[in-house]
């Protein structure tokens, strides 16, 4: 049965969304540490970042608060919800997880220091590991042993090399990735019913056609990598065909691996969209199936996730833009990095 309240409440929170006026005034800001006043005197971001300061504004604290704001208003709706609530709260904590952890391999493998700034103190108090641990980290072991009290460790083992170093980066991935949507599919497989579970699995199937397609054509594009590497690289779920699915990994040319996708139910939909990279299409088709979703969809766990797919969108323009504010990027180029969302 849906519920209207998480509905209703969802609703509210995406009405507090950043507006077309609010991207103008911050694509023309001068520095990070403008953009930082402008959101936190001007948008519904003050209520994380009133206590920041301007003048000593770091990135990564920017971000984490940015992200500590998306996980309050998740855990506020996830009361609402007593069914699927507690699990849609812990998906998004298995992203951020899942991110501090590639993020500190990359570190790791690129021999860069550790953290300099402090994770905030309250995602830190959400995630199954201290983050802080993960962040000192400079080498895999100590990494490993970080996550020592978590299933991670048991994912990440098998990656560890006899010198205490790591290999296959896209494997690691891949596992991570994979334990979190089996995780995600269980909960939806036993949870949900009817139209409700239907709907929850098109976004997510969507959504993982497209990695695996991007995956693909990624790796045909700049690797030379054998026809099995390629299916350690992609994720085992969603809906293209399994031969349909192996005339992409054994295709010899980019553009062959596109013209088999184009053949697919996602790929007629999805690639008739303008598009910068495959990458972008999973990010373009469910932010704008949300949309939809947020507009029509009766059933509070649609809708939830829904607003969570939609803020992260919102976070990850935030994110180039800053980014882009950071390194003198022109004006121009910021906007088309906020493309093709239709923030309004």
């Amino acid at each position: 049965m849906p519920n209207t309240a998480i509905v209703g409440k969802a609703h509210a929170m995406y009405g507090r969304r950043l507006k077309p006026s609010d991207w103008e005034a911050l694509i023309s800001c001068s520095s990070v540490a403008e953009a930082a006043a402008y959101l936190k005197s001007n948008t519904a971001y003050h209520t994380v970042l009133s206590s920041l300061s301007e003048r000593s504004t770091h990135r990564g604290v920017l971000e984490d608060l940015l992200h500590q704001r998306l996980m309050q208003e998740v855990l506020r709706l996830s009361r609402y919800d007593f069914d699927i609530g507690e699990h849609t709260a812990n998906y998004l904590i298995g992203q951020i997880e899942i991110d501090r952890i590639l993020h500190a391999v990359i570190r790791i493998n690129s021999h860069e220091d550790a953290e300099a700034t402090e994770p905030s103190a309250y995602l830190n108090s959400h995630t199954r590991f201290d983050q802080r641990a993960v962040d000192r980290a400079v080498t895999y072991d100590q990494l490993l042993e970080a996550l020592q009290n978590t299933h991670y460790a048991k994912l990440m083992q098998p990656f560890r090399t006899p010198d205490g170093g790591m290999k296959d980066y896209a494997g690691l991935e891949t596992a991570l990735l994979t334990d979190l949507y089996t995780r995600l599919y269980q909960v939806i497989d036993h949870e949900t019913h009817g139209k409700e579970r239907q709907a929850l699995h098109e976004m997510f199937d969507n959504e993982i056609d497209l990695r695996n397609y991007a995956r693909i054509f990624r790796l045909k594009s700049y690797y030379h990598v054998t026809d099995a590497q390629v299916r350690a690289c992609l994720l085992p779920f969603g809906t293209i065909p399994k031969d349909k699915m192996e005339q992409m990994i054994t295709a010899v040319t980019p553009s062959l691996v596109t013209s088999v996708m184009n053949s697919t139910r996602i790929g007629k939909r999805a690639l008739q969209m303008p598009y910068d990279l495959p990458g972008n299409l999973s990010k373009q088709i469910r932010y704008w199936q949300s949309w939809k979703n947020m507009l029509y969809s009766a059933e509070s766990s649609v809708v939830m996730l829904s607003y969570i797919f939609l803020m992260e969108t919102e976070l990850s323009a935030l994110v180039n833009l800053i980014e882009g504010l950071r390194y003198g990027v022109p004006k121009a180029e910021i906007k088309r990095l906020l493309s093709p969302y239709k923030f309004g």
